[in-house]
This record gives C-alpha cells, sequence and structure tokens, in this order.
C-alpha cells in the first residue's frame, strides 16, 4: 500500500500538471487532450505482453526498469519540454515506460487478494487512488506555483527514485519468472486475446471497468479547466474537485468492502451505475459550482463501488486463468478508457464545448444501468445450488466458455 501510495502521487502530481502546463503553452484543447490522454497509450498496447513477460521474468526487474525509464524522462524530458508538441512527445514515451510499474503491481495484488479476502478488493487501489486524486493534485498545484513547471518534474523524478527503492524492497517476495520454460510472447499474447473473445464474464467486467475510467479520465483532466474558465475559480481550489473525487473514491474502495462485497453483483453494479448516472447530470449542467462538488463527490462513491466489484472479480479470474495474463487483462480495461476517455474527450471539447463529454458519459451509465435489468444467462451448471442467485451463476463458469 505504501508503494501504491507513493506511485500514485507521482503519477497524480503529472495527471494534473501536464494539462496545466499545455495550457499555458496555449495549446488548442484537442492537444490539451493528447497531453492528458497518450500516457495511458503505452498501457493500451503493453499490458497484454507484459502479463506474458511477468510470467517469464516476474514482476522486480520489470518494475525496476519502469521506474528508472520514468525517472530519466522527467529530468531529461519534462523539464525541458518547452513546446505542446514536445510536451506531447514526452508524453507518449512516459506512457511507454509507465506500463512497466503499474502492471505488476497490479498483477501482485490480484495474486495475493484471495489471501486477504474480498472484503480488501479495493485496497491497492484505494492506496494508488489516494496519491493520484489527493495527494498528487494537492501536491502539484502547491509545487507548480512554488517552484513553476520545470522544478515541479525533477521532484516528481526524486519522488520515482524513492518509489523504486522501496519497490525493490516489496517486490523481493514476488514469485519468480519460469525464465525459458514459459510458453513464448506471441503465444502467450494470442491466448489471452481467445480469453477475451470466449468469456462473456471477463468481457463484461472488462467493459466495465474500461467506461468507468473513461469518467474518471474525462472528469480529472477537463473538470479543472470547467472550473477556472466557467466559474473563475483559482487553479488550487479548482484542483480541489480532483481531490475530492479521489478522497471519495479511496474511501469507498477502504471502508466499503466489507458492506458491499455481502450484496449481490447485479445489486452492486445497479448501485454504482445509478450514482454514476446522477454524478454526470450534475456535472452536464452545473448550475452553479456547487453541482461540481456534488458531481465530484457522487463520481467518487460511484466508481469506488464498481471497482469494489471489478476487482473482486479479476482476482477469481487470476486464481482461474493465471495471474500474469490476468493482470495483463486488467491493466489494459482501465488505461484504454482513460486514453479515449483524454483523448476523445478533447475531440468533443473542441467542437461541442467543456461539458459534451459529461452528457455522453450521463447517456453511457444511463444504459449501464438499464443493462443490469435484462435477464442473465445461466452457466451450464444451472443446479449450483438451491439459493444460488442468476450472479453467482453466471460467476462459477468455467474456461469451456459461456
Amino acid at each position: 500500500m505504501l508503494l501504491g501510495i507513493l506511485a500514485g502521487t507521482s503519477n497524480g502530481v503529472a495527471k494534473v500538471v501536464f494539462p496545466l502546463y499545455a495550457a499555458a503553452m496555449h495549446a488548442a484543447p484537442w492537444q490539451i487532450g493528447l497531453v492528458g490522454g497518450l500516457q495511458f497509450a503505452g498501457m493500451l498496447l503493453l499490458s497484454l505482453p507484459l502479463g506474458a513477460l511477468i510470467d517469464r521474468h516476474g514482476s522486480r526487474p520489470l518494475f525496476r526498469f519502469g521506474c528508472l525509464g520514468g525517472i530519466a524522462l522527467f529530468l531529461v524530458g519534462f523539464s525541458f519540454a518547452t513546446t505542446p508538441w514536445q510536451l506531447i512527445a514526452c508524453v507518449v514515451l512516459f506512457g511507454f515506460v509507465n506500463p512497466f510499474r503499474m502492471v505488476t503491481t497490479q498483477t501482485e495484488f490480484l495474486h495475493l487478494l484471495p489471501r486477504i479476502g474480498a472484503a480488501r478488493a479495493g485496497w491497492q487501489r484505494a492506496a494508488h487512488s489516494a496519491g493520484m486524486f489527493f495527494l498528487g493534485p494537492l501536491l502539484g498545484a502547491w509545487l507548480v506555483g512554488l517552484v513553476g513547471y520545470p522544478e515541479t518534474f525533477r521532484v516528481v523524478a526524486a519522488g520515482l527514485f524513492v518509489t523504486l527503492l522501496i519497490g525493490e524492497r516489496v517486490l523481493s517476495s514476488a514469485p519468480a519468472g519460469q525464465g525459458a520454460d514459459a510458453t513464448p510472447l506471441v503465444g502467450r499474447v494470442l491466448d489471452q486475446f481467445r480469453l477475451i473473445g470466449s468469456r462473456v464474464d471477463l468481457r463484461r467486467t472488462m467493459l466495465v471497468e474500461f467506461v468507468g475510467q473513461v469518467a474518471m479520465s474525462y472528469f480529472t483532466v477537463f473538470v479543472i479547466l470547467v472550473a477556472i474558465r466557467r466559474f473563475g475559480m483559482p487553479t488550487q481550489q479548482a484542483a480541489g474537485l480532483v481531490t475530492l473525487q479521489g478522497a471519495a473514491f479511496v474511501l469507498t474502495l477502504l471502508a466499503a468492502g466489507a458492506v458491499v462485497m455481502a450484496w449481490r453483483e447485479r445489486t452492486r453494479y445497479r448501485t454504482a451505475f445509478a450514482i454514476l448516472l446522477c454524478a454526470e447530470l450534475l456535472l452536464a449542467n452545473p448550475l452553479h459550482q456547487g453541482a461540481l462538488w456534488a458531481g465530484a463527490l457522487l463520481l467518487g462513491l460511484g466508481l469506488g463501488i464498481q471497482q469494489l466489484t471489478c476487482v473482486a472479480q479479476f482476482a477469481r479470474l487470476a486464481q482461474e486463468l493465471g495471474r500474469g495474463r490476468t493482470g495483463g487483462m486488467f491493466s489494459l480495461a482501465g488505461p484504454s478508457g482513460a486514453l479515449v476517455g483524454a483523448v476523445l474527450g478533447g475531440i468533443l471539447n473542441q467542437y461541442f464545448g467543456m461539458l459534451a463529454g459529461f452528457h455522453v458519459l450521463a447517456l453511457l451509465f444511463f444504459v449501464q444501468l438499464a443493462r443490469t435489468w435484462l435477464p442473465v444467462r445461466r452457466a451450464p451448471e444451472a443446479g449450483a445450488g438451491a439459493g444460488a442467485s442468476a450472479d453467482q451463476n453466471v460467476e462459477k463458469k468455467v474456461a469451456t466458455g459461456p
């Protein structure tokens, strides 16, 4: 959890400072969207291969590479960027080294979860999010005002170095890779695609995670600009919207697991989607800045309930399908949503205004909520227990397919 907090804080500073730095360079809205979203492009491309590499080499050496690459980029790349396109180029490179840190730690937590219990399913994401959405935005806004953008990036590099030292200790107990005995990389990646195509429970969980991260990414990248330009809020106060959303998200993950995980899966999803729909409607029609604060609070709560359900599902799948390939698929769903939320959000802002993305998200959550009332197809083992619910039967499907 300490490792997650440090990694999240570094990412949180960058996540807030990158769009602000692009705006200070007078970047166009679509360029700001690229800055906010392309840091996830590498995760989109590398999540599945990294899942296979974890099985072959283990998590520790891959994590080490990710930290060292990030340190180098912040010291010699971001610190010297002077144009939007230079900043975008650095963000792209960062997107290709950051997955080596993120996929490895997420995979090892999924491997650990069955031993610590489903009620703690949100702990790793809570620790990371505490840094990314609470400590990081506050620290980033404060550092920019105090020392400026280049020095802020050097502070992030120092934070990544501390993260590297702690990660070396934490991951020393991670299972070693299989080395030359592991299945070749291409075969493992193709196997992951076959699983996605054959498992309806896997596709459903990945889709829920994807849309949730679209919402979180769009909010984080653009709500600050909405607050500043529409309501004249100062930068640090506007960054507080991201902090509030992150705090609600983290507290839900940490404190609500025992209660939420006692509900049926369908009830958890219905509750989450209903809350998220309300949040997006408030953000899409902010008649007063208070609507932004209320929307931020509800967004954090709804995404927390949704995340608890998704992590528990992926942990179950990791036990059945293997930790490396499941960790890769888990890491693919979220960052691909974050990329889409930021990049397409920038395009929507360019042509339809800053609030257009919130309208689209409200529609998506309405559709997801409506889908929870559709009949659930039962698994072949229909007699799995007299008291089992339809949701529980679906969760008991095996690799032979739906």
